[in-house]
């Protein structure tokens, strides 16, 4: 999977942008690993969760963008965005293992009191300065990783979107947890049958068709 994302990253044309994420998934590599998308009950949750989601939002992502193919996105920005999105929970997560151990998601208070959108734009914007990068496509940027999440909340975004191409990144990211959350349930169910989103607290149903 790891070897898969750095395929994705030597898709992006732009000199910068494609050894800037190289470069923070080089430096990453043991961090995407070893730790969780998220905690608990969500999406991902198991060692090398947070580097199979980062996948997974990219190939949606790019998908996405196919399907619209007439329209003048930068296909370069949401594939950068989409593999870094979640950059943030390399430094604000333990490892699997150690969460397994202690109970504790959180390495530090710190983690707990920025976030990952903040602890993400924060990651990406001191490798961006390593480049020449133009100062307002380096702010597009750092828009697709603190605007991920549409909704401006304790695990949202700092600011909401204001761009196409990370709306792209909200819905694949969206896809992509609700897919996961709901993979053991219904994946364990007769057909018709009735399963939880323990995610969003809800219930649904398996397909009854016969021919399935």
């Amino acid at each position: 999977i790891y070897t898969e994302c750095i395929n994705y990253v030597n898709k992006i044309k732009n000199n910068d942008l494609r050894n800037c994420c190289l470069e923070i998934y080089k430096d990453y590599k043991e961090n995407l690993i070893n730790k969780p998308a998220t905690g608990g009950d969500c999406h991902h949750f198991y060692k090398g969760g947070l580097l199979f989601h980062l996948y997974c939002v990219t190939r949606n992502a790019i998908t996405i963008y196919e399907m619209y193919d007439y329209i003048d996105l930068d296909l370069d920005l949401i594939i950068f965005g989409a593999l870094l999105h979640d950059i943030g929970k390399a430094n604000e997560y333990n490892d699997f293992d150690i969460i397994n151990k202690t109970g504790n998601i959180y390495m530090s208070n710190s983690s707990k009191l920025l976030g990952h959108s903040y602890e993400g734009t924060e990651i990406v914007s001191r490798y961006l300065d390593k480049y020449s990068i133009e100062k307002e496509f380096k702010l597009q940027a750092l828009h697709m990783i603190g605007s991920h999440m549409k909704e401006l909340s304790e695990w949202g975004a700092l600011i909401t979107p204001k761009m196409l191409e990370v709306l792209i990144i909200n819905y694949a990211d969206a896809m992509d947890a609700d897919m996961e959350n709901n993979r053991f349930g219904i994946n364990n169910v007769l057909k018709g049958e009735k399963y939880n989103d323990l995610m969003n607290n809800t219930t649904f149903y398996k397909s009854a068709n016969p021919e399935k």
